[in-house]
């Protein structure tokens, strides 16, 4: 189990080019963030429920997440070119996660039990055969990595990331050895670096805001 404190910030296409060329050392403009175990990741999620509406989920108490990732990653060199390959040439790795989640002040806390699954169809095939259906899915394709600022031992993970083609920027600490009221200033902190302003983050759920279509682009 693992907890998860995340914000996620829309971004123009601008500024989703931006953050891409620092963290991949193309742009000079920011020299306060350190970045490293940088990466492209695609991820296909599938989420299941026994019911057909969110009101009938949070009736039920059903778990806030039900799902199947399966994720390919690239391994990047600082220059951006793909040394490894890692899961290039399969169909990536498949992992069931489960997940209690919460939201306190603006921050979203989960609680997370995640397992490697070696063949996701044998999920697929009990979650029909119990009356499971897949009821929302999303792709994502993001330039992750690791960060932190400099003279800090505090260290983040970011995805500056399109999720069904929507521009976002999405920076979790997932470790628990730190207080959770100190996380969010810091996880603030190094988007300010970025420029990007912690106070547009985005609330809703990834169902919502794909369902609703619209992103709250930047001013």
């Amino acid at each position: 189990m693992s907890r998860e404190i995340e914000l996620k910030v829309p971004l123009s296409e601008e500024h989703y080019t931006s953050i891409e060329n620092i963290i991949l050392g193309k742009s000079q403009g920011v020299t306060q963030i350190r970045f490293h175990t940088r990466a492209r990741v695609i991820k296909s999620d599938e989420y299941f429920s026994l019911y057909r509406t969110h009101e009938e989920r949070i009736a039920h108490k059903e778990l806030k997440v039900i799902r199947i990732r399966t994720e390919r990653t690239h391994s990047l060199e600082p220059s951006g070119i793909d040394m490894y390959g890692d899961d290039s040439d399969t169909g990536g790795k498949s992992y069931f996660c489960i997940k209690h989640k919460t939201l306190e002040n603006g921050v979203e806390f989960n609680s997370e039990h995640e397992t490697f699954v070696e063949n996701p169809d044998v999920l697929r095939t009990f979650f029909a055969a119990t009356g499971y259906t897949k009821w929302f899915e999303k792709q994502k394709n993001a330039l992750s990595c690791f960060c932190s600022l400099a003279g800090s031992d505090f260290e983040a993970h970011l995805e500056v990331e399109r999720v069904n083609g929507l521009p976002y920027a999405e920076i979790e600490y997932t470790r628990d050895d730190v207080p959770p009221e100190t996380v969010r200033p810091q996880l603030c902190q190094i988007l300010r670096a970025l420029g990007v302003d912690e106070t547009k983050r985005d609330h809703r759920s990834w169902a919502e805001i794909l369902e609703n279509g619209k992103v709250k682009t930047e001013k």
